[in-house]
């Protein structure tokens, strides 16, 4: 009879170093997938430990439903979109300037070009691609569409260097 690689049974340890070598992934890996596995995996263990005669198959069978419940324990515990943030726009940098009135930097033509936003230039767009307005113009930051500014133009104003009006004070 030939010798098979398979083991003839799984004791406790089996499953707690399967167990490690799971959390162990998921510092390398992140998801919060393999906590849950390694979990299930140290639960099996010390079921392995408490009844040491149990069968690899009913232990690999206790593992399965053990890591299926735990996903899905953890997942509905662990959500981390159910997290409400104080900050809610703090690494969404665009939508932060939604309804501020910015200065085109160049001539909008086909609906498309830049605003000068704080210390910085972005790339905009309008719903109305026929729409042209010229430098300097004023507009109002509506959207965010792709990663580009959507822009309306803002009513009743006509401060822009295009028409002659300046600041006071200057020359």
């Amino acid at each position: 009879m030939m010798e098979s690689w398979w083991p003839d049974s799984l004791v406790f340890w089996h499953w707690w170093i399967f167990g490690v070598l799971c959390l162990g992934l998921e510092l390398v890996i992140p998801g919060v997938f393999f906590l849950w596995i390694g979990l299930a995996a140290g639960a099996v263990g010390l079921v392995a430990m408490m009844l040491p005669a149990l069968p690899w198959e009913v232990q690999a069978l206790l593992f399965a439903i053990a890591s299926l419940a735990s996903t899905v324990v953890g997942r509905r515990l662990w959500r981390p979109g159910a997290v409400v943030s104080d900050q809610p726009l703090l690494n969404r940098r665009a939508f932060q300037h939604v309804g501020s009135v910015v200065t085109l930097t160049t001539d909008l033509e086909d609906g498309r070009g830049r605003v000068k936003v704080a210390d910085g230039e972005w790339a905009v767009v309008t719903d109305a691609s026929t729409l042209r307005l010229p430098r300097g113009s004023h507009v109002r930051i509506t959207s965010v569409r792709d990663g580009l500014l959507v822009i309306a133009p803002v009513a009743g104003t006509a401060d822009s260097p295009a028409t002659g009006n300046s600041a006071p004070g200057g020359s």
